[in-house]
């Protein structure tokens, strides 16, 4: 496996929509992106292909979502689904950033279509992707490829490499990527932390 620069802006781990995503982010602000994506590209973008839809905060018809879905109504539904457990401030910032969510989506090439009838009103609050999760990665994908973002497949992150505190690089294999940020959107930190030791990895600040 060949990488294109000895050092990238940013290093995204993790293909799933949370790391294709952050890397599009990137790109468009001028970075240099490598993504490493651990599964090959025929499974990439972890649970993503296996989603359907997504729940978007908004004051009136946008899209295919009919009516309004509000910042109360959608809290309400939020504290039933987790009993209450929830960090209200980071809750309620998702909510609100949810409204952009669609048509962000739809600018890089994510189709939706209205709900089939008769699943309970669901196209007042639920915008479902056209062809399921695969499409919506399928989308992000080639939205990437189109900004030049590098991407790899069957590549594993197996090491951390901080010194003072300040990122370095990451190690795939017997490979090292240096870059000036990580993103580890792998199934989320905690999960990358556990996989990294069970590998035997140790996230480490060299002297």
């Amino acid at each position: 496996m060949s990488y294109e620069s000895e050092s990238y802006d940013v290093i995204v781990a993790g293909g799933g929509q949370a790391g294709i995503v952050a890397a599009i982010v990137a790109a468009e602000k001028g970075a240099s992106v490598c993504l490493l994506e651990g599964a090959p590209r025929t499974h990439r973008g972890g649970n993503t292909r296996h989603t359907r839809n997504l729940r978007p905060m908004h004051d009136g018809p946008m899209s295919v979502l009919s009516g309004t879905y509000d910042e109360e109504e959608y809290w309400q539904d939020l504290m039933r689904v987790t009993k209450g457990k929830t960090n209200e401030e980071l809750a309620r910032l998702t909510l609100h950033r949810s409204t952009e969510a669609v048509d962000w989506l739809e600018q890089r090439g994510v189709q939706f279509q209205p709900p089939l009838g008769g699943t309970l009103h669901l196209g007042r609050t639920n915008a479902f992707f056209m062809g399921g999760g695969k499409q919506l990665a399928n989308a992000l994908y080639r939205h990437a490829e189109n900004l030049g973002i590098e991407i790899h497949y069957d590549a594993m992150v197996t090491d951390i490499e901080i010194n003072n505190d300040e990122f370095k690089s990451v190690s795939v294999g017997d490979q090292t990527i240096k870059g000036k940020t990580f993103v580890a959107a792998a199934g989320g930190l905690r999960r990358m932390w556990n996989g990294l030791k069970r590998h035997g990895a140790i996230l480490r600040k060299t002297s």
